[in-house]
């Protein structure tokens, strides 16, 4: 006896008039005409049904913010960071908590059930951390929130920050973030990402740095991410998001790093919307498009997300 019956399924390889059986939460089988019976049963008529969408990159302690304290009126990166850390002496627990659920109630009903969400470690109070666990707990039985230790005006370069973040580990935030292009000098940002790496392999993590989300081509900071990944052993549990100063590199350059990032076993997230408009703002003509290389990467075997 089955627990759930789904029948006349659209399934996203093609198959049509498929039937799918659940059993304890889980899918036990897919076939035509299934026959089995089960004390509820769904018609789907011919409808898709598919895997829950991810996002896999997003920042739910600034969402439903927009127009606070101000509109950013260059479009970009940095005037942004710089207006987060205009409203976050403004914020509250109780105003983080009210617009992450509301959002989390949006991603839910359009089919998004797993989420990867950064969350700033550079406030001393830690009050979005606290704000977004309270979160992950209240939504837990529909929507799987990940959230990663995110030092958003850079580990070294705020005071404190390296120490909040261990802080919001221990508190339960599930991957070590960062920030090494936003560190004060290049060796300021490679020295971040050994010790980050480092905190996560110590700690058994995961980890999701925000990398190179320039047009400096000479940003070049997944290098050393893949290299500290190879090192500390940390393959499948690193990931470079952003990537954006790929697509100004040189193409040489980058027919080395590719075959890198590949061997390290470091995943890449790109973030289309986002960077198709931060991206390219001191640009007169031609203007980049802020996209890292995301069919060079899945040519090399690289996964590639979206956020």
């Amino acid at each position: 006896m089955l627990d759930l019956v789904i029948r006349h399924c659209s399934l996203p390889d093609g198959r049509r008039g498929q039937d799918i059986g659940i059993q304890a939460g889980r899918i036990v089988a897919v076939q035509p005409a299934l026959a089995a019976s089960a004390p509820q049963e769904i018609d789907a008529a011919g409808q898709l049904v598919s895997p829950p969408f991810v996002d896999a990159h997003f920042h739910m302690d600034s969402t439903l913010s927009y127009g606070l304290p101000r509109v950013n009126q260059s479009g970009t990166l940095l005037e942004g960071i710089a207006l987060w850390g205009e409203l976050k002496p403004q914020l509250t627990q109780e105003a983080i908590v009210e617009r992450a659920l509301a959002y989390c109630d949006w991603a839910v009903a359009r089919g998004l059930l797993a989420i990867r969400s950064h969350v700033d470690v550079c406030d001393p109070r830690l009050l979005a951390v606290e704000a977004l666990l309270h979160v992950k707990q209240r939504v837990k039985p529909y929507l799987d929130l990940q959230l990663v230790a995110f030092p958003q005006d850079g580990v070294l370069r705020s005071p404190g920050a390296l120490a909040q973040l261990e802080r919001a580990l221990d508190m339960g935030v599930d991957v070590v973030g960062g920030i090494p292009h936003f560190e004060r000098t290049f060796e300021h940002g490679a020295e971040s990402v050994r010790l980050l790496c480092e905190i996560a392999a110590k700690r058994g993590l995961r980890v999701d740095m925000h990398c190179d989300e320039t047009d400096d081509p000479m940003s070049r900071h997944i290098e050393t991410l893949a290299y500290h990944a190879q090192r500390l052993g940390l393959h499948g549990r690193v990931t470079g998001s952003h990537l954006t100063s790929m697509h100004s590199m040189d193409n040489y350059y980058v027919s080395k790093l590719i075959p890198l990032i590949a061997e390290a076993g470091v995943s890449a997230v790109a973030n289309p919307l986002i960077n198709i408009t931060l991206q390219g703002r001191h640009d007169t003509y031609p203007k980049r498009r802020g996209m890292t290389r995301v069919p060079e990467l899945l040519a090399a075997g690289v996964p590639v997300a979206f956020g």
